[in-house]
């Protein structure tokens, strides 16, 4: 007989629409068999084990909607730039260069525009790292910054032509500035960095990706532009460890070009294969890359920057439709990212189309990120099903100071990261982290949905520019974002039968929690790791803070 316990004295948010703290959770094997009070859960605990939470707040566990599993497990040993200047950028490389001199390479990650104060430049990296491929991410993870010997190494010159949708920055003279952006990213500089890992350290990456995600109350994610290489080392680590420790749904990149179609069709051929994995591991969709960012001035508007910039997509739109209707006719999940209000409109076209052409159903296509979008979007939005999958942590005033300044601090920007008219639109709305672009960890990513204040940096003033104050009116309240970041997650991902809330019959997947954000006291979010006491997945302990 399966073994049964009893949680009791907690605060239990069960993320239903009630809103209701119940005092009881019992478990028996890896599902949930009551919540409610104490009274009535004697009839459920016959024989339990009792566990007395003493008032500690039990959550759903905790899916992030949007993560990059194997670039956030290489981001927690790269270097960290956020917020540093070049010569401080130059110094932290050179700490690493001197202090690991058999390393292939070195790697950064999350430099930021406004920081470093002027374009990327090759000469400022390979001045502290003259002999070996030094490469930095930005944080968007849309652009990187490389030395001399990293684009040697990786095969391009000034004689490679930019990819479709990408650029190899170049001075005026045509020489290669180190600068790259959108696609010659990720059709360069990723495929290179994984053809040096191997197969242990993609295990030891993992491994390293799920610790942190379990210290902090996740148990599901979601790997948005899984590569073969990604999907491979997730395949393994199951096949080592008989499961996955968390549940992971994994949307295929697909790239524009030559035969995106084909690409369409081994994601389906995928999802197939791996349905007996499911659901610790499945292929759920892809993912469409239709647009830029707003710091690189590379996301696609309605209205031209500032500056006079105006990008186009990534995607054309009538080669965009074709894909979304093959993947849709073929059941597949489309996460579309789309940043500015002219590639949300795309996305949605293309939503449309299919679903015109492919009959009714429900599809939980998705748009990523949704930073800038027009008021008369949100409703069409609602009203075709998609969910908005949205990452709080980027509208923290520590990532956005570029942000504002390339849309000039106009109506844009006091209409940006609209999570509340999502929600008045009755919109399906997933929160997530787009880790390793910004910081994973849930609870300080709840704290800026709710407040619109930084987590990353508490010490800013609020607000931090007098031109981008009274944000406060987007922010959700914390039982929305709590819904978002646990309910909104599990249907997002085709889990809200499993997970997402603590209801009889579903998975025994939550997080106890060592503070308690209903206690009005929202500035406890801010906390990462040490907010979380335990999580458990399917019935078992997997994690615990040491007492």
């Amino acid at each position: 007989m399966s073994k049964t316990t009893h949680f009791k004295n907690g605060r239990i948010f069960t993320s239903t629409s009630d809103g209701t703290l119940h005092d009881s959770l019992v478990i028996r094997g890896d599902k949930i068999v009551f919540v409610g009070s104490a009274s009535d859960a004697a009839a459920h605990a016959q024989g339990a084990e009792v566990v007395d939470l003493r008032g500690k707040v039990v959550l759903p566990g905790i899916i992030d909607a949007h993560s990059h599993l194997m670039l956030l497990g290489g981001s927690l040993t790269k270097v960290d730039c956020l917020g540093k200047s070049i010569p401080e950028i130059q110094a932290a490389i050179k700490a690493r260069y001197d202090a690991e001199p058999d390393a292939q390479m070195v790697l950064g990650c999350q430099f930021q525009y406004d920081a470093i104060g002027a374009p990327p430049h090759k000469r400022w990296l390979d001045e502290v790292c003259p002999d070996k491929p030094c490469i930095i991410d930005n944080s968007s993870l849309h652009s990187a910054w490389l030395n001399s010997a990293a684009m040697a190494a990786i095969g391009v010159t000034r004689d490679t032509p930019d990819p479709l949708g990408g650029e190899f920055v170049r001075d005026a003279a045509g020489e290669l500035t180190g600068y790259w952006r959108e696609t010659a990213v990720v059709e360069y500089s990723w495929p290179w960095v994984a053809a040096q890992t191997t197969a242990a350290q993609r295990h030891a990456l993992l491994a390293s990706v799920f610790d942190a995600y379990l210290a902090t109350g996740v148990t599901g994610a979601v790997d948005m532009a899984t590569t073969p290489e990604d999907l491979a080392a997730l395949e393994a680590y199951a096949a080592a460890h008989g499961r996955l420790p968390l549940r992971v749904a994994c949307h295929w990149l697909v790239r524009p070009g030559a035969a995106p179609a084909d690409e369409v069709r081994v994601a389906a051929a995928h999802r197939a294969r791996l349905a007996p994995l499911a659901p610790w591991l499945s292929v759920a969709g892809i993912k469409i890359i239709s647009d830029g960012v707003v710091d690189a001035c590379t996301a696609f508007l309605r209205e031209p920057y500032p500056n006079g910039a105006a990008p186009g997509p990534i995607w054309p739109a009538d080669e965009l439709t074709r894909v979304v209707q093959l993947a849709d006719a073929l059941g597949l999940q489309v996460a579309c990212h789309a940043i500015g209000d002219a590639a949300v409109d795309q996305a949605l076209d293309a939503f449309e189309a299919a679903a015109a052409a492919n009959g009714p159903r429900e599809r939980r296509h998705r748009i990523e990120h949704l930073e800038v979008v027009g008021a008369d979007a949100i409703p069409r939005l609602a009203r075709l099903g998609v969910v908005a999958s949205l990452q709080p942590v980027h509208a923290d005033p520590v990532k956005v100071v570029n942000w504002d300044a390339q849309l000039g601090y106009g109506c844009r920007c006091d209409r940006k990261f609209p999570w509340k008219e999502f929600e008045d639109a009755r919109a399906d709305v997933a929160f997530g982290s787009d880790a390793p672009t910004a910081p994973y960890h849930p609870l300080p990513n709840m704290y800026t949905a709710t407040t619109r204040l930084s987590a990353i940096n508490p010490s800013l003033p609020d607000p931090v520019d007098e031109r981008t104050k009274n944000l406060a009116r987007l922010c959700v309240s914390l039982e929305t974002a709590v819904r978002y970041y646990t309910a909104g997650g599990a249907y997002s991902m085709r889990a809200d039968k499993e997970v997402g809330t603590l209801e009889p019959g579903k998975s025994a997947d939550f997080a106890v929690l060592d503070i308690d954000p209903f206690d009005g006291r929202l500035d406890s979010l801010r906390k990462a790791q040490q907010g979380v006491a335990q999580t458990w997945v399917a019935g078992e302990r997997v994690w615990a803070k040491e007492t």
